[in-house]
């Protein structure tokens, strides 16, 4: 895209900047200096959850995930293209199934989504809606796509900051404390046998069981 290697990444670390390129996101807000409250409109419903900001490497790379629940987990990527211009490689990783649960086309439609999200970002900062001053228009973006992987595009999969590795080490992290949890609760409820610790997610959660959708997991790569 036409704009300044420092311009791209400072609207990117902004997460409130987010609802304005992002589809199906009504609102995103700080929530310490590492985590983000999220609120979106899925299929016509409100949905909410919270996000780690797992890295902000100044005019290099901005990566978060979800902390709980169904799994999104971006990690974008910018290199400087010359003084006035600047390449964006987004990899993000989806359940498709929470986000477009209607949707028979969903990954189609989320291939779709994303590209034009790309767009509308590409165009409120070189307008200078977002960053300052206008910049010409240039530029193209391709995609590549790859149906119900759990791992991330050939070459990538070895990045600790890709998506599928970010996400790992949230949901690790959250496992052990989770396991912590259920030893204290039944070292105090006695003989009583659940069957496990019950989980809830605000966006909805995920169940054991598989669905017409079977796990609902894409990879994205975007490059504008």
């Amino acid at each position: 895209m036409s704009a300044p290697l420092h311009t791209v990444y400072e609207q990117l670390a902004a997460f409130e900047n987010y609802p304005r390129f992002m589809t199906g996101v009504r609102q995103v807000t700080a929530v310490g200096s590492d985590q983000t409250h999220w609120i979106m409109d899925v299929d016509g419903k409100r949905r909410e959850f919270d996000a780690q900001i797992i890295e902000r490497s100044p005019d290099e790379r901005v990566s978060w995930s979800t902390m709980e629940g169904p799994l999104l987990a971006e990690t974008i990527t910018l290199r400087p293209m010359g003084e006035t211009k600047t390449q964006i490689v987004a990899q993000l990783e989806a359940d498709v199934a929470f986000l477009m649960p209607s949707d028979r086309h969903g990954q189609e439609s989320l291939n779709r989504r994303l590209k034009d999200d790309l767009t509308t970002f590409k165009g409120l900062v070189e307008s200078g809606v977002l960053g300052g001053r206008p910049i010409p228009q240039s530029g193209a973006s391709s995609k590549r796509m790859a149906a119900h992987s759990h791992t991330l595009l050939p070459g990538v999969a070895a990045d600790p900051a890709s998506p599928a590795s970010v996400a790992a080490r949230i949901r690790n992290r959250n496992a052990a404390a989770k396991a912590a949890l259920a030893d204290a609760a039944t070292n105090t409820a006695g003989a009583e046998n659940s069957g496990g610790v019950a989980g809830s997610a605000r966006m909805g959660g995920r169940t054991g069981q598989s669905d017409m959708w079977g796990t609902g997991m894409i990879n994205e790569e975007e490059r504008g």
